[in-house]
Parts: C-alpha cells; sequence; structure tokens
C-alpha cells in the first residue's frame, strides 16, 4: 500500500518537475516491495534523503547561470587556466596531441563511456554501501549532501564556461579553440544515443564548470573503496583518474575544476565522518536518555468515578 501510494505520487510529481527521477524511483519502490520489511525501511531512511539531495542540487544549479555574476565572471577561471598553463589550455594540447576528426580512436569511446557511466556508477556504489556496509552508507550520504551542497555555492559564486565554451585565446579566427568530443562519439554511435541521453539526465546550465561535480563526485567514491579493501580503493582511483583524464581531454572541463571538485569531496567526506563520530554519539545519547526518562515517568491513575447518592 505505502509503495503503491509513493508509485502515485512519484509519476505525478514528474509530470510536473524531472522526468529523469521517474526511473531512478520506480526502482527503488520496487526494492522497497520485494525487501524484508526492516530492510526496506532503511533503503526508504537512505533514498529519500539521497534522491532529495540530487534533485535539489539539480534544480537549483539550473538558475547559476541567471545572476549578474554568469555575465561577468564566467571566462574567469579560463583565463587563469591558461596563465596557469603558460597561455593555452590543457584540454587544446590533450586534442592536438591525441584526436583526429574524422578518425576517432579507442581512447576516445572510453573516456566517452566513462564520462557517461557517472550518471550510473555513484547510484551504484551507494546501494552497494547500504546493503554491505551500513555505517559507510551514513557517511556516505552526509559527505554527499556536503559536497552537492558546497558545488552548489561554487556554482552561484563562479559560474564558469567550460573548456568547449571559452574564448578563443586571441582575438583572431585562427585560434585554435576547444572542440567537444562527446558529439562526434554521440552521433557515430547512432540512434539519437546521445540526445536522448540529455534528454534524460539533462543538461540544466552548462555554465557549471566550476568546481566539476563529475570529478568530483567520482573521486568521492575513492574514499568509502579506501575504508573497504586495497582492491577496491585501487579500483575506484583508477576509475577516478580515467574520470579526470577524459574530462579534459573531451573539453568538458579544466584542470582547476577537477582540483576543486577533489578537494570539495575530500571535504564531504572526512566531514561527514567526523560529525558521525563526535556529533552522532552526543546526539544518540540525548535520545536515549529522553527515552528512558519517558520509560519512568508515573503513567496516569485512573480516576474513580465519584458515586452519585
Amino acid at each position: 500500500m505505502i509503495a503503491g501510494g509513493l508509485t502515485v505520487a512519484l509519476v505525478i510529481a514528474s509530470l510536473f518537475l524531472d522526468r529523469g527521477f521517474l526511473g531512478w524511483g520506480l526502482i527503488a519502490i520496487a526494492a522497497v516491495m520485494i525487501l524484508p520489511t526492516t530492510r526496506s525501511k532503511s533503503l526508504l531512511v537512505m533514498v529519500v534523503p539521497y534522491a532529495g539531495a540530487w534533485f535539489i542540487f539539480t534544480f537549483l544549479r539550473s538558475f547559476a547561470d541567471e545572476t549578474v555574476l554568469a555575465k561577468t565572471l564566467n571566462t574567469k577561471v579560463a583565463n587563469f587556466e591558461r596563465w596557469l598553463f603558460g597561455g593555452e589550455l590543457p584540454s587544446i594540447r590533450l586534442q592536438d596531441a591525441l584526436y583526429s576528426p574524422g578518425n576517432l580512436h579507442w581512447w576516445d569511446f572510453y573516456f566517452t563511456f566513462v564520462h557517461w557511466s557517472y550518471f550510473i556508477v555513484p547510484h551504484a556504489v551507494a546501494f552497494y554501501l547500504w546493503w554491505k556496509h551500513p555505517r559507510l552508507a551514513k557517511q556516505f550520504l552526509g559527505g554527499l549532501i556536503l559536497l552537492l551542497s558546497t558545488g552548489l555555492l561554487i556554482y552561484f559564486l563562479i559560474p564558469s564556461n567550460p573548456p568547449w565554451m571559452a574564448p578563443e585565446s586571441v582575438n583572431s579566427p585562427g585560434a585554435p579553440v576547444v572542440l567537444r568530443i562527446m558529439e562526434p562519439i554521440g552521433k557515430q554511435l547512432g540512434g539519437g544515443l546521445y540526445q536522448a541521453g540529455y534528454n534524460i539526465v539533462g543538461e540544466s546550465n552548462p555554465i557549471a564548470a566550476m568546481p566539476s561535480m563529475h570529478f568530483g563526485v567520482t573521486f568521492f567514491l575513492v574514499w568509502p573503496a579506501f575504508a573497504i579493501n586495497r582492491k577496491w580503493f585501487l579500483v575506484m582511483l583508477f576509475y577516478a583518474l580515467s574520470m579526470g583524464m577524459g574530462l579534459v581531454y573531451m573539453g568538458e572541463h579544466y584542470v582547476v575544476d577537477i582540483t576543486v571538485g577533489a578537494i570539495i569531496a575530500t571535504y564531504g567526506w572526512f566531514t561527514a565522518g567526523v560529525w558521525m563520530a563526535r556529533v552522532g554519539p552526543v546526539l544518540r545519547q540525548r535520545r536515549e536518555r529522553a527515552a528512558l526518562s519517558r520509560e519512568e515517568r508515573p503513567a496516569p491513575q485512573p480516576v474513580s468515578p465519584v458515586a452519585v447518592e
């Protein structure tokens, strides 16, 4: 009954908000219906704030390009990146060395699929942690909320064009520009896959390069993997490095974006861990004391009826 009501509410909400969340919501509801009652309740406790954080982040970031700062600061990161690397964007250097227009290589497809995996892998990791490592799942949830919140704040403070939208380095039509390599990849795959994918997940605001949330969220996965074992740590580290390399090469993000993404991911994970270690026990003790005080209160005595003579 609860799952049925959630399904109806989700479908109605998706009609007015974002249909991209409909599929994930239906999957979560199906899991709630299949799992035992105790596990389904804990899944809801995880899914509701997790999905809510992603929804609020995606919804609010779409407004970051409508401020005055979006018109005055949107090329500052590109200029800083050029200064940092001797006058030319690293994306241009990588594309000059590795990209051949009209002759796509295996690494073009590899980096593209790594980029697209961002819409699946973090959610799969979150579910795995909930299933196998509940304590890490709590830290994952708290850290991710901090990561998304910090990234959203930076979007509004310094809205930035991605490299593929960066202006030419000099006022000349012959100056090199950054290409968006995902577009020819999507067209070569055919069937409108590239456009269909963005119709589902959306690109609510392209002027949101700083920080790279693609890399921030991907690098965030390294920390719970490190807490599990060395094998998973190496796998997630390789995945994160592949994402970072691909984002710069394909013209999606600057090296500065990647760096800031890693910093706020690390901040989110360890801050959530400190909160759980220091604040969490205090709150639990307060709840336990409140529960004990309620149990120790004397039960109300029934009032005897007054005899009427």
